[in-house]
């Protein structure tokens, strides 16, 4: 699992600049980090705060609105395949604050919106 995160915040770490060449890149991390939840290998609450704290600049996914946009098609994901039920119980036991992960301008996520 160590080895999990610690290759996450690698992605995470270089995912500003890949989103030029691969703009869907943080619609297939979502569904990375989907499986990964619902699986059980890292709770939803791990792989928010990697997502709120990532970037090449720690908080910078956060800044520029990725940082929604993968937790959004992350939810998204969860809800699709799994169903809301089991997403509810996913979301209730992370206590996960998504108005944490708008960000701080006018920007917004239309896929995170939907779930806050």
């Amino acid at each position: 699992q160590t080895q999990l995160i610690e290759g996450f915040e690698t992605v995470l770490s270089t995912l500003e600049d890949a989103v030029n060449d691969a703009p869907k890149a943080p619609e297939f991390l979502g569904r990375i980090f989907a499986e990964i939840i619902t699986e059980s290998l890292v709770s939803l609450n791990e792989i928010g705060k990697l997502i709120h704290d990532g970037g090449e600049e720690p908080g910078s996914l956060l800044e520029v609105g990725l940082a929604a946009d993968i937790l959004g098609s992350t939810l998204e994901v969860i809800q699709h395949e799994k169903g809301d039920s089991v997403l509810s119980e996913i979301r209730a036991s992370s206590n996960l604050r998504l108005e944490s992960f708008r960000p701080p301008n006018s920007i917004t996520s239309k896929k995170l919106e939907k779930f806050i």
